[in-house]
């Protein structure tokens, strides 16, 4: 268990040094997240990358204790976003960097992107989908913190301009 515990803190910090911003500093508290879609077709990776500012041993102590979070998959529209996807429990890892550490969040999903991320696909509306994701993350002693991604502008369904 303790080496599936590293392979997956090490796949954490892979995945957080290849997609994640560079930040000059993290916020104690405060969380992040950033959305990356790659792929067509029939799949998509949708992977998010969050962090909660803090120091290594209190994100540790939150691992340890019950600190969970999801990531929801959101279609943008300008009269109402739709939740397109409500994905199982997103891995936890307690990492210390360049910014003085955290709680990081990894979402790594595979989906289909005709059936999920094609969210504008009737003419006259189909001028693209927007996708973006929230992060739903909560601990002991912290308050339940929603945080919303960026947003990715492409064409997911088959046979569009």
């Amino acid at each position: 268990m303790t080496s599936f515990r590293s392979a997956v803190a090490a796949f954490g910090v892979t995945v957080i040094a290849l997609t994640a911003p560079a930040l000059a500093a993290d916020e104690a508290g405060k969380l992040t997240a950033r959305l990356t879609i790659t792929g067509s077709g029939s799949e998509c990776r949708v992977l998010t990358v969050g962090k909660v500012g803090m120091t290594n041993a209190q994100a540790q102590y939150l691992v340890d204790n019950g600190a969970t979070a999801r990531v929801e998959v959101w279609a943008e529209d300008p009269i109402y976003d739709n939740r397109v996807y409500k994905a199982p429990k997103a891995s936890l890892s307690a990492i210390s960097d360049r910014n003085g550490g955290g709680l990081f969040i990894v979402s790594d999903l595979k989906l289909s992107c005709v059936n999920y991320l094609d969210e504008d696909d009737k003419p006259p509306f189909d001028f693209g989908d927007e996708i973006y994701t929230k992060i739903i993350f909560e601990a002991p002693g912290y308050s339940r913190m929603t945080k919303r991604s960026n947003v990715v502008h492409d064409n997911f369904g088959f046979g569009e301009p």
